[in-house]
């Protein structure tokens, strides 16, 4: 359940490429990964391929923390960049104002950048504000490429023994959750995952656990559209 990439640049041509799969019902190590749930086997989440500029940014990690107080927000920002450019972030609000700005002229390898945004929208399962980052990135050799990504500004503490978001006490009230559809098996349609969101939501539970292994990435989109705490896993028990 975890994804995989494959650089496949070298193999591709002009013309005449066939992409085959290789789907094992069995791996060696299938006793490590055996849980409490439908033993399936096939492809169940999305398989793509894509092309990207040869200079570009390579990955992306944010955490939107909140000051002392739980008043302003500070946005965490680290950027891995392969060649280099100009990388320029832009922060909106969940109103569609531009609240912070930041820019990079040559940005390389490694890239920190720290924002501050004053009287922020604070994210909870009650309230869920999303702010939109977005990072344009124009390598010296190359296209420019965007890149947008929802953001959420919380803090998550525990303080005497007591959970606290946003300075505020939470009770989790939570549900196991695998990934497995009654008529898709192992493919969960977005349609699928927004009705399971749609009953949490509806029976007042505020968290969910991903049993055992991730989940695909969209299911974490909409717990933070819609308000849900999230317990990740991975699957690696063993």
């Amino acid at each position: 359940f975890t994804p995989s990439d494959f650089d496949i640049t070298s193999c591709v041509r002009e013309t005449g490429n066939r992409l085959c799969v290789e789907v094992y019902k069995r791996s060696s190590a299938a006793w490590i990964e055996d849980q409490d749930f439908f033993r399936l086997t096939g492809l169940a989440r999305e398989n793509y391929l894509y092309a990207r500029e040869k200079n570009r940014v390579e990955d992306i990690r944010i955490n939107g923390d909140l000051s002392d107080d739980y008043t302003n927000g500070v946005l965490r920002y680290e950027a891995d960049i392969k060649g280099s450019g100009t990388l320029e972030l832009k922060l909106v609000s969940p109103d569609g104002k531009v609240v912070a700005e930041a820019e990079r002229k040559d940005a390389r390898k490694r890239t920190d950048i720290v924002m501050d945004v004053a009287n922020v929208e604070k994210w909870s399962a009650e309230s869920p504000a999303l702010y939109s980052l977005v990072t344009t990135f124009t390598p010296k050799n190359g296209n420019a490429e965007v890149i947008t990504l929802k953001v959420g500004f919380r803090k998550v503490e525990i303080k005497g023994s007591q959970l606290l978001v946003n300075g505020q006490p939470v009770l989790f009230k939570g549900a196991d959750r695998h990934e497995l559809d009654p008529d898709g098996g192992y493919v969960v349609s977005m349609e699928r995952m927004l009705q399971d969101i749609k009953k949490m939501k509806e029976l007042n539970i505020n968290a969910v656990r991903t049993c055992h292994y991730p989940d695909d990435p969209r299911w974490y989109d909409l717990c933070d559209k819609y308000g849900i705490y999230v317990v990740a896993e991975s699957n690696i028990e063993s």
